[in-house]
């Protein structure tokens, strides 16, 4: 199918369009669309509140004729293998010599009705075979006798054309030998004889899939030949006992092959076809939790991209009441408040998210949101010190030391008596001294912290960085 892509994450395939104002979502936008977290109604869009149609699972699936080592890898997983085995098995033990037509009948409606199971499965978008009980179970749609109905009357309306000439017996014929991957298609998916002869039907799919089709019908060919080119190997390579069973295994593991790519081609058209499957998202259903933050992120990157920057901040809080501490959302919530005029929310805020990241210990992340703000606010400043010292050593690593100094800037006057104030400002000498080769600003920080912190714990680094600002400056010899 025309590969669909969502608006708003990009290289993201859409999985849900609106067919009032034609915006199309990916998962991220809609996620778990299918799931019991949506009650009983269907997602509804973001934009105009009109109801979502499903694209299927299907729209970011590779095109068919770049899957063909999957087709040929299919058959070769354990379930298929043991049917495989069985109808080898059969075949080696009834020999070339056909003892009853009801044992060729039987291995025969084995196969195909296994096939039509593979069509159905794969059709689907799941990656691995039938179980056997696809082929022990009972048939209710009798797949096999409808599949040999189809063969029989196309046959006959064959020989009935022939009756009015030659050229229009092999014009249908033609049409009839183009339409047959279409014909096994229809029947695989609506079960009707009527159906897969109508040639309404047949051209509808040929249409719907396009001119990929002809490389279907072509590749469909090939496989089909695929025992004819191998037989001449079999006789060189295998003995003669074992030539027949070989060659059974080799015809219905082309089979197998031929009906996994139709079963892929239904899969991939299945928007165009009109029969959208659901992916089973059982294995990886989100909790209410993840359901919660991935349902807010996805409606307030929507929201932001058409510049509703009010209705995305209320989303995005109703989020955090219900999962207080994840920090993706605190982060998608800092970056909706520099796009807004609040800073008084931002610093809040900011506080905050710097906390929870070290209670996380990812606060090394947290010089970026720090930055946001002394770019915002110039004269923004934690108020825990023990909070900024720790960034402080983060953002010399990084050398951001101008950042350094607006983080302490006069500290000793907004927290004069702050048993922290020590840490903080030896960091400001360290910049003043080490960076800023100012070394007088570093001395009078030095000295009214000895001076007024006589007993803090850095007293023996500041001495030392005194020591070597003071020491004097040995003249070079010439």
């Amino acid at each position: 199918m025309a590969k669909l892509d969502c608006h708003f994450f990009p290289n993201m395939p859409a999985a849900w369009v609106c067919d009032s104002c034609h915006t199309q979502y990916g998962e991220k936008c809609i996620p778990a669309g299918h799931s019991r977290h949506w009650g009983k109604i269907s997602p509804s869009c973001i934009r105009c509140n009109g109801d979502l149609r499903y694209l299927g699972s299907a729209t970011g699936a590779k095109p068919f004729w770049q899957k063909l080592p999957h087709f040929f890898a299919y058959p070769l997983h354990v379930n298929s293998l043991v049917v495989l085995g069985l109808v080898t098995l059969g075949a080696f033990l009834l020999g070339p010599n056909l003892l009853t037509i009801f044992l060729v009948l039987l291995g025969v409606a084995v196969v195909m009705k296994y096939s039509f199971a593979i069509i159905e499965r794969r059709g689907t978008g799941s990656t691995t075979p039938p179980e056997v009980a696809a082929v022990i179970s009972g048939d209710e749609h009798h797949l096999f006798l409808k599949f040999i109905a189809v063969m029989f009357l196309m046959g006959a309306i064959i020989g009935a054309v022939a009756q009015l000439g030659e050229i229009a017996a092999m014009a249908v014929g033609v049409f009839m030998a183009l339409a047959m991957p279409a014909a096994i298609m229809i029947l695989a998916v609506e079960k009707s004889v009527f159906r897969a002869l109508n040639p309404f039907a047949q051209m509808s799919l040929m249409l719907a899939v396009g001119w990929p089709y002809l490389l279907l019908w072509l590749c469909t060919q090939i496989i089909s030949a695929g025992p004819v080119y191998l037989l001449p190997a079999l006789f060189m390579v295998l003995p003669e006992a074992v030539i027949f069973p070989a060659l059974v295994f080799l015809m219905v593991y082309f089979t197998f092959v031929l009906y996994t790519m139709m079963g892929y081609v239904l899969f991939e058209y299945q928007n165009e076809l009109g029969f959208a499957t659901v992916a089973d998202e059982d294995e990886d259903e989100l909790d209410q939790k993840e359901f919660d933050k991935a349902k807010a992120v996805g409606e307030m990157t929507v929201l932001v991209r058409d510049g509703k920057y009010q209705e995305a901040r209320q989303v995005l809080r109703t989020a955090l009441d219900l999962v207080p501490d994840d920090i993706e959302l605190h982060q998608q919530y800092h970056k909706l408040l520099m796009l807004l005029d609040d800073d008084s929310a931002l610093a809040n805020h900011g506080e905050y998210f710097l906390d929870l990241l070290k209670r996380n210990n990812r606060l090394g992340s947290g010089t970026s949101v720090l930055l946001d703000m002394q770019e915002r606010v110039p004269s923004y400043q934690l108020d825990d010190t023990g909070l900024a010292v720790e960034l402080a050593a983060l953002l010399r690593m990084q050398g951001q030391h101008r950042a350094v100094l607006r983080l302490f800037h006069n500290r000793h006057k907004s927290k004069p008596s702050d048993p922290l104030l020590p840490a903080a400002y030896l960091h400001v000498a360290q910049v003043f001294f080490e960076y800023l080769n100012d070394e007088s600003k570093a001395l009078a920080i030095i000295n009214f912290i000895l001076k007024k912190f006589p007993r803090c714990e850095e007293r023996e680094q500041f001495l030392q960085l005194k020591e070597v600002i003071t020491q004097p400056v040995v003249p070079a010899q010439a």
